[in-house]
């Protein structure tokens, strides 16, 4: 991630935007930029409902979470809004709770928010969550769990321009949240997991399990294509991800920004949507971690005695193969220089020290896990005592999952807390966790 010092005019600038957001009741955070897979033609527009009726509208720069800009309608929508969808800049479909279907003509969202009566396009609308994919395709859920499509044929639509509704799949959306993060590709969180849904020709669909738990804190997420995701916790803060591939159904390339925040508070809209034409995929730049990812995940269930697999050595008995899997995942992945001679994971943490990948989990050289690293349980001095894992998944709620061979004498997947969680033989926490070189 590359770092600099914000000038002294972009500090002026933070500092009149976040008199504005205080006003909005939106909190901002300044926050460093960050590498972006997404190709954007603008700042992401997110807008939202408060509680009093009235819209919101925030810009913010893709490429590093931050807050650009902020408005707030004097006007209230008039009705009780249930759910919403953006069709585009300046269009936007909300249902009340009464089941109405409204179009809202934003007039301006530049120095202030702005907007015509709400249009009354029919009843009927009953359903829980709406969204848009941007390209010809509005999607709903029903309290039963069914997912709806309808075909939208025009930018500003009337009661005639919304039909050819569709029933896709047999049921089983059941969801809290539901984004479009592209062409008839959806994504949604449901009982704590992140699910991805390609929705094809014919009305069927592909069901892929981003990842299994972490995700249950979020009352809205929204996206605005090309694998960027937010999501607002009901404490009013708001997350950023950047998914380095949002159509291969994996969700082991997704970066989190927990420690940067797009807001850390203030976010107080119980209904938001994103602009699903600001952003597209494009070839991800670094698939490095992905494959760490997916190649440790791949070998769980791998029995103690096929532990050669990993290393020649691994049969001798008074060797622990942890160390053995770590390296032979990073090596298989395609990283450069592993240090496969190394046999014991405290081992593992003193080359990454030797070699500036180490980041502490704690006090001066503190740095954040990511998806691919190893983690170092014990203090990274090459002693015996420890183990290591790969981590595969880095959760909103701050938990990691790992996957670490020699436990339970096999290849073993598990969620842990990283400030508390002990391994090894010597019981230790986690001291630290050491980069791929490349990454």
């Amino acid at each position: 991630m590359r770092v600099h010092l914000l000038s002294h005019a972009r500090r002026l600038w933070a500092v009149v935007l976040a008199f504005v957001f205080a006003v909005a009741g939106i909190s901002v955070v300044a926050s460093v930029p960050a590498y972006a897979d997404a190709t954007c033609s603008g700042g992401v527009s997110v807008y939202g409902v408060l509680p009093d009726g009235r819209l919101t509208y925030t810009m913010i720069d893709p490429d590093n979470g931050n807050i650009q800009r902020v408005v707030v309608s004097s006007k209230t929508l008039g009705f009780t809004a249930k759910a919403m969808a953006t069709l585009n800049f300046n269009t936007i479909l909300i249902t009340s709770t009464g089941g109405v279907l409204h179009r809202i003509d934003v007039i301006t969202n530049s120095n202030s928010l702005t907007f015509n009566d709400p249009v009354a396009i029919n009843g009927g609308w009953t359903h829980n969550l709406l969204t848009y994919d941007g390209h010809g395709h509005l999607y709903g859920t029903t309290s039963s769990g069914t997912l709806l499509q309808y075909l939208v044929s025009r930018p500003k639509p009337s009661d005639v321009h919304i039909g050819q509704r569709r029933e896709i799949g047999d049921g089983g959306f059941t969801l809290k949240t539901l984004a479009a993060a592209g062409d008839d590709r959806l994504v949604a969180t449901a009982g704590g997991q992140l699910i991805s849904y390609a929705i094809n020709d014919s009305g069927g669909y592909k069901r892929s399990q981003l990842d299994d738990a972490g995700w249950s804190s979020f009352e809205n997420f929204v996206s605005p294509g090309g694998g960027l995701y937010y999501g607002k916790n009901p404490d009013g803060a708001m997350y950023w991800y950047e998914d380095g591939d949002p159509t291969d159904g994996s969700g082991t390339d997704i970066t989190y920004h927990l420690n940067d925040p797009v807001a850390s508070r203030g976010w107080t809209q119980y209904l938001l949507s994103a602009d699903p034409t600001t952003c597209k995929a494009t070839a991800p730049t670094n698939t490095l971690r992905k494959r760490i990812g997916d190649v440790a995940t791949g070998e769980i269930g791998q029995a103690e005695h096929s532990c050669d697999k990993y290393h020649e050595r691994c049969d001798r008995g008074d060797l622990h193969w942890c160390a053995m899997f770590a390296t032979w995942v990073w090596q298989t992945a395609g990283v450069q220089g592993v240090p496969r001679g190394t046999f014991v994971a405290r081992g593992l943490g003193e080359w990454g020290v030797d070699r500036g990948l180490f980041k502490y989990r704690s006090g001066a050289g503190k740095g954040s896990p990511k998806i691919g690293d190893w983690v170092i349980y014990g203090p990274p001095d090459g002693g015996g005592g420890g183990h290591v894992d790969v981590v595969t998944a880095v959760r909103p709620d701050g938990t990691l999952t790992v996957v670490g061979g020699n436990v339970n004498d096999k290849v073993t997947r598990k969620t842990i807390d990283p400030d508390t969680y002990r391994s090894g033989a010597g019981n230790y926490l986690i001291s630290g966790y050491v980069s791929p070189p490349g990454a």
